[in-house]
């Protein structure tokens, strides 16, 4: 099905069935009229708040090793603040934050673990 209003008979390259025209549809846009152009600007790629939110969720995930996750969580907080503070966009680096402080959290829940249940042993 043609998406125009020539129907299919315009793919022929008999211009006697058009009067002497070309087959062909008009250009676009029609000559006379203005074209305006704007620039459409690339968005900004937020590369800080992006590796705050990688090292949030390293650290979410890594929360039973602890020295892998308190020097992601650190980092990706640290991250996160000089993130929020420079750029537009807060989603990620919040996003960042709240996951490297709940990965954070946990790490020290299970340092604390770890060390009762080594006070407790002897």
């Amino acid at each position: 099905m043609d998406d125009n209003n020539y129907g299919p008979e315009w793919r022929n390259n008999e211009p006697a069935q058009w009067g002497g025209q070309t087959p062909y549809p008009p250009q676009y846009p029609p000559s006379g009229s203005q074209v305006v152009l704007r620039e459409v600007g690339r968005q900004k790629e937020n590369r800080l708040a992006i590796a705050a939110l990688v090292l949030g969720i390293v650290t979410l995930l890594f929360f039973w090793a602890p020295f892998i996750s308190l020097f992601t969580g650190i980092i990706g907080m640290v991250l996160a603040v000089i993130s929020l503070v420079k750029e537009d966009q807060k989603a990620m680096p919040i996003i960042g934050m709240v996951l490297s402080i709940l990965g954070l959290a946990l790490t020290s829940l299970m340092i604390l673990g770890f060390i009762v249940e080594y006070l407790t042993h002897f």
